[in-house]
């Protein structure tokens, strides 16, 4: 890109001496339209140095988005090893019960959390009090952005559970993104299926 330039200021230095020659300017004129050349060439080496820092301060940009990128790439692989090691299943031994379950390490390591596993499992489950040895329960894993209402639920309770919000005061979150369904907050039924907003 210099060479470009440095052959255009040639070319700016020479026009003014052909121009001279043609128009038969006087030298004070000639030298004069030679001195705005020269001017003009130092302000375009002047820009070329400038562009020359603002490529190289992106070169340095580039080069640090794609070290955080390979970061990130590398942080992905290892979540998803991590998360394969969380089963999507769990067979009832004997005396076992939900919030046994749900405290073991690579269930969710939270006992506070089965009702995560009572709703994925309804169809089975009756009575959250009572499992039995040998069933084989669903284990649901990953971001919540649906749920199915049950009985006794309620927006404030839902928007509670550590694997919704973990934080009761969010539940107008979740009635804002359902007042298609929700004509009043303190009113949800069982069967409605309510979107999650994330």
């Amino acid at each position: 890109m210099k060479k470009i330039i440095t052959i255009l200021g040639v070319l700016m230095l020479l026009t003014p001496a052909l121009r001279a020659e043609e128009e038969k300017l006087t030298e004070e004129e000639a030298l004069r339209m030679l001195e705005d050349c020269r001017a003009k060439v130092s302000t375009l080496n002047q820009e070329i140095t400038d562009l020359e820092s603002r490529v190289n301060a992106l070169n340095t940009e580039d080069s640090e988005l794609d070290n955080t990128i390979a970061a990130l790439e590398n942080e992905i692989s290892q979540l998803r090893a991590e998360i394969a090691k969380y089963p999507s299943q769990y067979t009832v031994v004997p005396g076992d019960y939900l919030s046994k379950i749900a405290g073991m390490r690579y269930i969710y390591n939270n006992s506070k959390a089965w009702p995560r596993i009572y709703r994925a499992n309804r169809d089975l489950i009756k009575d959250p009090n009572l499992i039995y040895p040998d069933w084989v329960l669903n284990i649901p894993h990953g971001i919540v952005t649906e749920i199915e209402v049950i009985p006794g639920d309620y927006l404030y309770k839902i928007a509670g559970f550590s694997w919704i919000y973990g934080n009761s005061r969010l539940w107008t979150n979740i009635y804002e993104a359902n007042k298609d369904q929700i004509k009043d907050p303190n009113l949800i039924y069982p069967k409605q299926v309510l979107r999650i907003p994330r």
